[in-house]
């Protein structure tokens, strides 16, 4: 993680930020409000984690290993900036209020918050496992996840990100010993997918098929908006301090 961890830690806040304002700007170009505009590029500025992994794992796809590193890393740690950004958005679509300058202070302390108590938790878990002795080989799975649900939770209610909370948590707990460790990795992975798949299932209740086709002409425009100009350009602008070649940059 280590060489990959400066290039993706920008993609993931830079970046992110960068992709919402082109995307909002493309937004506002097709009739959007501001404010509806600027809650578009927030809740499209990240990438998604499952596309990246299910491509990168399950292909027969040969990457140098930094540039692997950077995709995962980024996709794994550009969620709580996005989440962040579009709760805020919500909250001015809905009250009409401007989120003013408190936003600036309110992004460091929650990934600030997070990655510390997500840091704190990882290895007071590696603690925890390396001396629980549980009567069932079951159970550690059950205390992993335990361990899950409270690195999300406590930085959540000490006003941090949850989202990245986790996320380090889980990257500190990887990185340690873990009994029944390939166990342990089966029913994590295997919870991964059903959460993933959940997720969608729900996201697609949300869609009246009715509304498909008076919406899609601006939804495709600003897809294409999104992927051949908004990401890349941003992704190349953020690693060019980083000396990545143009084709891997692409």
């Amino acid at each position: 993680m280590r060489p990959a961890m400066a290039p993706a830690a920008v993609l993931a806040t830079v970046g992110v930020v960068g992709t919402a304002l082109v995307v909002a700007l493309g937004g506002r170009l097709v009739g959007f409000t501001w404010p509806g505009a600027l809650l578009l590029g927030a809740v499209v500025s990240s990438t998604d984690a499952a596309a990246v992994f299910s491509v990168l794992r399950g292909s027969n796809l040969q990457l140098r290993r930094r540039v692997a590193a950077t995709l995962e890393l980024e996709s794994g740690l550009n969620d709580p900036l996005a989440v962040i950004l579009t709760a805020t958005m919500t909250q001015v679509v809905a009250t009409g209020e401007s989120p003013g300058w408190g936003l600036l202070a309110t992004i460091p302390l929650q990934l600030g918050v997070g990655a510390v108590g997500g840091t704190a938790i990882g290895f007071a878990g590696r603690w925890l496992l390396a001396r629980a002795r549980l009567p069932a080989g079951g159970l550690y799975a059950v205390l992993t996840l335990a361990l899950a649900l409270l690195a999300f939770s406590l930085p959540t209610l000490l006003l941090g990100s949850g989202f990245l909370a986790v996320y380090v948590a889980g990257v500190v707990l990887g990185h340690g010993s873990l009994p029944y460790r390939s166990g342990l990795l089966r029913f994590h992975d295997a919870l991964a997918w059903l959460a993933q798949v959940t997720m969608f299932l729900v996201l697609g209740l949300l869609v009246f098929p009715s509304q498909l086709i008076d919406a899609a002409g601006v939804g495709l425009s600003v897809a294409l908006l999104l992927i051949l100009v908004a990401r890349p350009v941003v992704v190349v602008l953020c690693l060019l301090p980083f000396g990545f070649p143009l084709r891997e940059m692409l």
